[in-house]
């Protein structure tokens, strides 16, 4: 794991270093010479090759990159085409006539000198310099759609960032403010209890503030601060609450971003257990296996303005977990929720490995 993690920061800053110096250009003109080289073979032996290919396609670059600097920035893209496809066409027939004097001059073949002054070596030669232009312009084109993408995909993860910490900053005053209550409503009778409750939230401020800060935590961790915040609402509620809290699986193997769960716990200690007339219960199964974490938790009906859908009745906690749950598990969480006999929750989630 450690080797592998090294080994995407060298090629990181390896891709940045070709990017910053441009050294992408070099390597496709190597490519580029090594290929059209081999294929025409203009001499005798490889060294002449190489050395006439390269003399041949620096004059191609000349017209390739007047058009990707100039024509395209300042013609094409501005919808000029007929002055640019003049101005193109006007390049690379001009750049044909150094390349025959070349040829005239340093390549000793009788039957080629007097091939390179014919129509048809102008034809082939103007040819070849138009694939070389629309070649380097396919490649320069693409590129930039490449980065472009990428500079999309930053700001896109910069923006999911950005709701993400904005819906926290709701979530976690939403949380605290109701346990604020369940200890004042303990100092107001001066229960012994108050300091245990004044721990427990300590504990639990400091698993909000500092511990999910940096993305996904053990469902076993998630599961000792559900049970934490369970402990506050049972001090609160003395021994009339009915828990059931059953756990299947790995707890240490799985992982899970932070305060998920409590958003729903929540719900059901303000709408059900909280408001239920007679003895109150609540059930809750958290089940992990190789692929998912299921959490369930039902509680009485008593609140009907709670729907079968995340919505503002439910208020601003529920419409913050509908969110965090979209972006951060996209096409990857199934949440069902049944309000007949009782109002019972199954939220299935792909978990982090």
């Amino acid at each position: 794991m450690h080797i592998n993690s090294n080994w995407k920061n060298h090629s990181k800053q390896l891709y940045s270093f070709v990017l910053r110096t441009k050294l992408y250009h070099v390597f496709f003109w190597v490519i580029y010479i090594l290929f059209c080289a081999f294929i025409i073979q203009p001499g005798s032996k490889p060294s002449q090759w190489l050395y006439f290919t390269s003399v041949i396609l620096f004059f191609h670059a000349i017209v390739a990159y007047f058009n990707t600097s100039v024509l395209v920035k300042h013609l094409l893209f501005k919808r000029y085409y007929l002055s640019y496809a003049f101005c193109l066409a006007l390049s690379i027939i001009a750049m044909g006539f150094p390349i025959a004097i070349i040829f005239h001059r340093f390549v000793h073949n009788q039957d080629l000198q007097k091939f390179v002054w014919s129509s048809n070596f102008f034809f082939l030669n103007w040819a070849s310099i138009l694939l070389t232009t629309l070649l380097v312009l396919t490649l320069k084109l693409l590129f930039n759609w490449y980065q472009e993408e990428q500079i999309n995909k930053a700001l896109q993860n910069v923006n999911v960032e950005t709701e993400l910490k904005f819906l926290k900053s709701q979530i976690n005053p939403h949380f605290l403010f109701n346990s604020l209550n369940n200890l004042y409503a303990l100092t107001l009778i001066k229960s012994d209890k108050a300091p245990s409750v004044v721990l427990k939230l300590s504990n639990i401020l400091r698993y909000v503030l500092y511990e999910t800060a940096d993305g996904p935590v053990k469902v076993s961790k998630e599961i000792e601060y559900l049970k934490d915040y369970l402990e506050l609402e049972q001090i609160r509620l003395g021994n009339a609450l009915e828990l059931k809290f059953n756990t299947y699986g790995d707890l240490n193997e799985a992982y899970i971003e932070p305060m998920i769960f409590l958003t729903f716990l929540e719900n059901s200690i303000k709408h059900g257990v909280s408001q239920s007339v007679d003895k109150p219960w609540l059930n809750i199964d958290i089940q992990v296996n190789n692929k998912f974490i299921v959490f369930e938790i039902e509680n009485p009906i008593v609140n009907q303005s709670i729907s079968t859908e995340l919505n503002p009745h439910g208020g601003i906690g529920l419409v913050n977990l509908q969110k965090r749950l979209d972006i951060l598990y996209k096409n990857k969480y199934q949440l069902q929720i049944q309000n007949s006999n009782s109002y019972k929750v199954k939220l299935t989630i792909q978990h982090h490995e």
